[in-house]
């Protein structure tokens, strides 16, 4: 008899309402990370929309911080999960962004509950692909085993790339220093950061938002042309309009691409500002 399997991740994947019904049909569970604006603490995604707390983070005038899941959340949860399932996949954030990832693991072994975990390496519109692809492969058959190498493999692949609207924001974060902050908004810079093994990079420095756009449009050129799944995101802190407006850029020169429009998470929106847009996408090779 097949052993009963859960996933386990958390609210860095980009979930929406909509995908409700289906995590439920296949088993799905989104531990909530926390942000804090002042004395109030909201769980992402069941205390606040993610396009309320951009709202909130543009009328607050003390930044707000994130936090991750408890341990006692996830065991908790795993408690629960014992009861039902026989194992999980686990896949989380990437863990040199929170101790989200560390924290599912230990609290899996204090309950005794078996499972199989990924460290993403990345969070948002990948993250969501990931667990997806996952799921795809669980359909077709392929052991917890099979599916976890099947997606070490391709987190390798996957590309997500921001620009940031506030330096401010990132020196406020403790992600630059006040020099680099206050030069960089000075010279107008628009650092292009981008993942690469869990960590983020600062990959190209741009004078203008303009041509920062374009900048981004020109790697997925590149990768299109080397081979990517149809399936690319484009994400917005809390200003749709600019996610729109290079969705027509995109959308003019690559007709067959299905192209997702989200918020970007507040975890990332937390250090690069209301404001930020990124571009996923996956490689194929």
């Amino acid at each position: 008899m097949a052993k009963k399997i859960a996933w386990v991740t958390d609210s860095t994947a980009s979930f929406s309402e909509k995908d409700q019904t289906w995590l439920q049909d296949n088993h799905i569970y989104v531990v909530p990370l926390s942000f804090t604006f002042g004395n109030a603490t909201f769980k992402e995604g069941v205390d606040i929309t993610t396009e309320e707390f951009y709202e909130m983070m543009s009328n607050s005038d003390i930044p707000p911080t994130s936090s991750q899941p408890a341990l006692g959340d996830f065991i908790d949860l795993y408690t629960q999960l014992k009861e039902n399932y026989d194992e999980a996949i686990i896949i989380h954030v990437s863990s040199e962004l929170s101790g989200t990832y560390s924290t599912s693991t230990q609290a899996a072994e204090i309950v005794g509950f078996p499972v199989h975990p990924v460290d993403s390496w990345i969070g948002s519109f990948p993250l969501k692909f990931l667990i997806e692809e996952g799921i795809t492969l669980y359909h077709e058959g392929h052991k917890p085993s099979e599916i976890v190498k099947e997606l070490l493999s391709l987190r390798e692949k996957c590309r997500l790339i921001l620009i940031p609207a506030n330096l401010d924001q990132l020196r406020k974060s403790g992600r630059v220093s006040n020099f680099g902050s206050i030069l960089g908004n000075l010279l107008q810079i628009k650092p292009l950061l981008a993942f690469k093994e869990g960590k983020v990079n600062i990959v190209e420095k741009i004078r203008t938002m303009r041509k920062a756009e374009q900048a981004l449009i020109e790697r997925l050129r590149d990768a299109y042309n080397q081979g990517i799944y149809d399936r690319i995101g484009i994400m917005h802190a809390g200003e749709k309009e600019i996610a729109e407006g290079v969705l027509a850029k995109i959308t003019t020169e690559f007709e067959s691409l299905k192209i997702e429009v989200l918020p970007l998470i507040p975890v990332a929106g937390v250090h690069t500002g209301v404001g930020t847009i990124a571009l996923s996408y996956i490689m194929k090779d």
